[in-house]
Protein backbone atom coordinates (compact mmCIF):
# COMPACT_ATOMS: atom_id res chain seq x y z
CA UNK A 1 0.00 0.00 0.00
CA UNK A 2 1.34 3.22 -0.85
CA UNK A 3 1.74 5.75 1.98
CA UNK A 4 0.24 9.26 2.02
CA UNK A 5 3.83 10.74 2.05
CA UNK A 6 5.24 8.45 -1.16
CA UNK A 7 1.86 9.63 -2.76
CA UNK A 8 2.73 13.53 -2.07
CA UNK A 9 6.65 13.03 -3.43
CA UNK A 10 5.73 11.45 -6.43
CA UNK A 11 2.97 14.49 -7.02
CA UNK A 12 5.92 16.81 -6.46
CA UNK A 13 8.22 14.94 -8.88
CA UNK A 14 5.66 15.24 -11.54
CA UNK A 15 5.02 18.37 -11.24
CA UNK A 16 8.43 19.35 -11.62
CA UNK A 17 8.69 16.84 -14.34
CA UNK A 18 5.66 19.06 -15.68
CA UNK A 19 7.61 22.41 -15.61
CA UNK A 20 10.96 20.64 -17.94
CA UNK A 21 10.53 22.97 -21.03
CA UNK A 22 12.40 20.52 -23.19
CA UNK A 23 9.95 17.95 -22.55
CA UNK A 24 5.70 17.14 -23.52
CA UNK A 25 3.42 16.03 -20.92
CA UNK A 26 -0.42 15.01 -20.29
CA UNK A 27 -1.64 16.21 -17.06
CA UNK A 28 -4.68 14.16 -15.84
CA UNK A 29 -6.05 14.60 -12.66
CA UNK A 30 -9.36 15.02 -10.47
CA UNK A 31 -11.38 18.40 -10.17
CA UNK A 32 -9.26 20.66 -7.95
CA UNK A 33 -6.14 18.70 -8.43
CA UNK A 34 -4.52 21.66 -9.56
CA UNK A 35 -4.63 21.50 -13.56
CA UNK A 36 -4.95 24.89 -14.37
CA UNK A 37 -2.05 26.12 -11.89
CA UNK A 38 0.29 23.63 -13.25
CA UNK A 39 -0.31 24.38 -16.74
CA UNK A 40 -0.39 27.99 -15.54
CA UNK A 41 3.20 27.45 -14.32
CA UNK A 42 4.14 25.57 -17.22
CA UNK A 43 2.93 28.74 -19.16
CA UNK A 44 5.34 31.14 -16.98
CA UNK A 45 8.19 28.60 -17.22
CA UNK A 46 8.16 29.15 -20.92
CA UNK A 47 8.02 33.00 -20.87
CA UNK A 48 10.88 32.68 -18.98
CA UNK A 49 13.00 31.40 -21.76
CA UNK A 50 11.48 32.44 -25.33
CA UNK A 51 12.33 35.30 -27.13
CA UNK A 52 8.56 36.80 -27.90
CA UNK A 53 5.83 35.56 -25.91
CA UNK A 54 3.95 34.67 -29.44
CA UNK A 55 6.44 31.16 -29.39
CA UNK A 56 4.42 29.61 -26.88
CA UNK A 57 0.69 28.46 -27.78
CA UNK A 58 -1.79 27.43 -25.23
CA UNK A 59 -4.70 25.77 -26.30
CA UNK A 60 -8.19 24.82 -24.72
CA UNK A 61 -11.77 23.36 -25.24
CA UNK A 62 -13.76 26.30 -24.18
CA UNK A 63 -13.25 30.29 -24.85
CA UNK A 64 -14.43 30.44 -20.89
CA UNK A 65 -10.95 28.05 -20.49
CA UNK A 66 -8.56 30.40 -22.32
CA UNK A 67 -9.99 33.66 -20.94
CA UNK A 68 -9.35 31.91 -17.52
CA UNK A 69 -5.64 30.73 -17.91
CA UNK A 70 -5.11 34.17 -19.45
CA UNK A 71 -6.29 36.52 -16.35
CA UNK A 72 -4.76 34.25 -14.13
CA UNK A 73 -1.36 34.20 -15.73
CA UNK A 74 -1.78 37.98 -16.03
CA UNK A 75 -2.63 38.04 -12.43
CA UNK A 76 0.77 35.48 -11.61
CA UNK A 77 2.60 39.02 -12.77
CA UNK A 78 0.79 41.72 -11.37
CA UNK A 79 1.37 39.51 -7.88
CA UNK A 80 5.29 38.89 -8.78
CA UNK A 81 5.55 42.78 -10.01
CA UNK A 82 4.55 43.73 -6.38
CA UNK A 83 7.78 41.38 -5.17
CA UNK A 84 5.94 40.03 -2.33
CA UNK A 85 6.41 36.32 -2.20
CA UNK A 86 3.74 33.82 -0.71
CA UNK A 87 4.05 31.51 2.05
CA UNK A 88 2.49 28.84 0.43
CA UNK A 89 4.49 26.74 -1.33
CA UNK A 90 2.17 25.89 -4.39
CA UNK A 91 1.96 29.57 -4.41
CA UNK A 92 5.60 31.05 -4.12
CA UNK A 93 6.30 27.83 -6.73
CA UNK A 94 3.76 30.21 -8.87
CA UNK A 95 5.35 33.70 -7.58
CA UNK A 96 8.54 32.46 -8.83
CA UNK A 97 7.79 31.46 -12.65
CA UNK A 98 6.06 34.90 -13.08
CA UNK A 99 9.23 36.29 -11.63
CA UNK A 100 11.04 35.19 -14.43
CA UNK A 101 8.70 35.58 -16.68
CA UNK A 102 8.89 39.51 -16.07
CA UNK A 103 12.60 39.93 -15.90
CA UNK A 104 12.25 38.54 -19.98
CA UNK A 105 9.34 40.94 -20.72
CA UNK A 106 11.11 43.91 -19.16
CA UNK A 107 14.71 42.55 -21.25
CA UNK A 108 12.33 41.91 -24.03
CA UNK A 109 9.90 44.73 -24.15
CA UNK A 110 7.05 43.01 -24.30
CA UNK A 111 4.49 44.60 -22.29
CA UNK A 112 2.86 41.53 -21.58
CA UNK A 113 0.49 43.76 -18.47
CA UNK A 114 -0.38 46.14 -20.69
CA UNK A 115 -1.03 44.06 -23.89
CA UNK A 116 -2.10 40.26 -22.72
CA UNK A 117 -3.28 39.60 -25.84
CA UNK A 118 0.46 38.78 -27.03
CA UNK A 119 -0.11 35.58 -24.89
CA UNK A 120 -1.93 32.79 -27.17
CA UNK A 121 -3.99 31.48 -24.76
CA UNK A 122 -6.77 30.16 -27.35
CA UNK A 123 -9.17 27.96 -27.95
CA UNK A 124 -8.59 25.00 -30.09
CA UNK A 125 -11.13 26.26 -32.88
CA UNK A 126 -9.16 29.38 -32.95
CA UNK A 127 -5.69 28.10 -33.01
CA UNK A 128 -7.09 25.76 -36.00
CA UNK A 129 -8.53 28.87 -38.01
CA UNK A 130 -5.35 30.79 -37.59
CA UNK A 131 -3.33 28.17 -38.90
Amino acid sequence: MTSDKQLLQEDHAARNDALDETRSFIVQAPAGSGKTELLIQRYLRLLSVVNAPEEIIASTFTRKAAAEMQQRVAAALRVAQQDVAPEQEHLRRTFELATAALAMDKAGEWGLLSNPRRMRIQTLDSLNAAI
